[in-house]
């Protein structure tokens, strides 16, 4: 954004404008959120400068089985109390902690979905839990519980030494004790 306001503009290339036009991108989730009028501004100028949008899209691109593994997380999917989703991967993949975000993203786009919290473990044996919100759950308040911390509308957390089975009963827990007091 800054850079189109520079009296001496420096000489940007297609490959760094497309670089900047993917983090926009990914920053907002695909324009979805957090994007005012400035951010379709700075995405204007970067277009000028000969940003690709399909180039960008492609930055983003999963391959085969990264995808079959977020349709298996997503398939796993448990609505609680009618507006979180709770899901896990069974795979064990090396980048589980960026499939398992990706999953914990798309989960938001069930209707009446308002949080979701998605697990995966590594090879190693980590855990990794990743948390979305659409604002009005506190995830980051959610993930400290774990260790973990974060955004209120992204958040996450490593579990250590423990199975899927148990991490997963460990994030339940937390959501039901949430929604209890959301209650009172």
């Amino acid at each position: 954004e800054l850079i189109q306001y520079m009296l001496q503009k420096p000489r940007i290339s297609k490959l760094e404008a497309e670089g900047l036009l993917g983090g926009i991108f990914m920053d907002t989730k695909g324009f979805q959120f957090k994007s005012g009028v400035r951010t379709f501004d700075a995405a204007a100028f970067l277009r000028s400068l000969g940003a690709d949008t399909i180039e960008v899209k492609k930055l983003f691109n999963s391959t085969l089985i990264d995808f079959v593994t977020k349709a298996e997380i997503i398939q796993s999917a448990k609505v609680i109390d009618e507006k979180i989703c709770l899901a896990y991967s069974k795979a064990e993949v090396s980048n589980i902690n960026i499939i398992v975000a990706q999953a914990a993203d798309e989960l938001l786009n069930i209707k009446d979905v308002e949080a979701s919290f998605v697990l995966g473990k590594t090879k190693s044996g980590t855990i990794f839990v990743s948390a979305r919100s659409l604002g009005s759950i506190n995830v980051h308040v959610l993930m400290e519980k774990l260790g973990g911390g974060g955004h209120i509308d992204i958040a996450g957390a490593q579990i250590e030494d423990t199975s899927l089975e148990e991490g997963y009963n460990k994030v339940l827990d937390i959501i039901n004790k949430y929604l209890e007091e959301e209650a009172e």
